[in-house]
């Protein structure tokens, strides 16, 4: 396969990701979008080494587990620099991520536990544990940040910044309900954007699935379940949270089958309530690479389209791994309705 290499200083890099966010119209900024796009796909032979270290440990654990790799996407890119402006591009640590969905929080800790006594051979810069420490958002889930160390060929790749994400799969169902209700909604829910009750649901839902689990609750949020039931119901009757996003159901996409893929470039349009997924066999990572950046490239600057090349096993696994990108939220409403029906 032919990986990218970084073709541009890192302050060449950061300049440029500040003229995207910055411009109200980047049609005019195609160098900038050259440079942005090179260390965007630059970090995907990095990524996918990892990925592969991170298959293997996980599987070791849990064969109900499911991995997923995904460079990050320009429009989230410019979400996260705008929410964050003292950050630089080249600070950014997720614009590589792999992650692993585990069946139980034991199996999540016990994968964790293996990355941090059996130390692998890129520099560790740290743990971020939103499990014991959850986000105001209801995030949860634990990353482990990583630089590359390329060495031999792998040099152009050295210092490289990936993520290893571990969610289990309560955690998992509400992460992906929030990017889905972010897209009908229009509005950055993971960045805490958006209407006071859409953000309030979330955090609930998420102390819901905590106590679940046996851990800590999101910070302001009610300690007891009967408590939150009342609440969720509450914002339920009000605001008819379950109904909206029931009006958004499974959307069935048009698949483009192919033998062996492992790279899927799915396109998303929630108003036309379209997705396509294209599948790529590993060797045409090339092609998924130019197809995908020419797709992103030919959105409109506001836009409910979105564009993603994800790595996963099958189209099943991708149906799994990103179900926000099929505008499915069957799972995490069943929760939903478990918790607000429950007398």
């Amino acid at each position: 396969m032919n990986y990218l290499t970084p073709q541009f200083s890192v302050s060449e890099v950061n300049r440029a990701a500040r003229s995207l966010i910055a411009a109200d119209d980047a049609a005019d900024l195609q160098f900038e979008k050259t440079v942005v796009d090179n260390w965007r796909v630059a970090h995907q032979f990095p990524l996918n080494s990892m990925y592969m270290t991170l298959k293997g440990r996980v599987k070791r654990v849990s064969a109900k587990a499911l991995t997923a790799q995904r460079i990050k996407r320009l429009p989230s890119i410019r979400a996260k620099l705008l929410d964050r402006p003292e950050m630089k591009l080249s600070q950014m640590q997720d614009v590589g991520g792999c992650r692993a969905v585990m069946p139980t929080l034991d199996a999540l800790l016990e994968v964790r536990d293996v990355y941090l006594s059996r130390p692998i051979t890129h520099q560790f810069g740290g743990e971020k544990d939103y499990i014991s420490h959850p986000k105001t958002t209801g995030y949860r889930g634990i990353h482990l940040k990583y630089r590359f160390a390329g060495n031999g060929r792998s040099e152009p790749w050295k210092g490289l910044k990936i993520e290893v994400q571990l969610r289990t799969l309560l955690q998992h169902k509400w992460a992906t309900a929030v990017e889905a209700a972010a897209t009908f909604t229009n509005a950055q829910l993971k960045s805490n954007q958006g209407s006071a009750e859409w953000l309030r649901f979330f955090a609930l839902m998420s102390s819901y699935f905590a106590i679940q689990e046996g851990c800590p609750i999101v910070p302001g949020t009610p300690r007891g379940v009967e408590e939150i039931r009342r609440e969720v119901r509450a914002l339920n009757r009000q605001h008819h949270i379950v109904e909206t996003f029931e009006r958004y159901s499974v959307i069935i996409p048009h698949i483009e089958r192919r033998t062996d893929a492992v790279y899927f470039l799915v396109t998303l349009d929630p108003l036309q309530r379209e997705v396509s997924v294209v599948g790529y066999k590993k060797r045409f990572f090339a092609a998924a690479n130019n197809a995908y950046l020419a797709a992103e490239g030919s959105l409109p600057e506001a836009t409910t389209k979105q564009v993603v090349l994800v790595s996963v096993s099958s189209i099943t696994a991708l149906k799994k791994a990103y179900p926000n990108y099929f505008l499915d939220t069957q799972d995490f409403l069943r929760e939903v309705r478990n918790l607000i029906s429950y007398p």
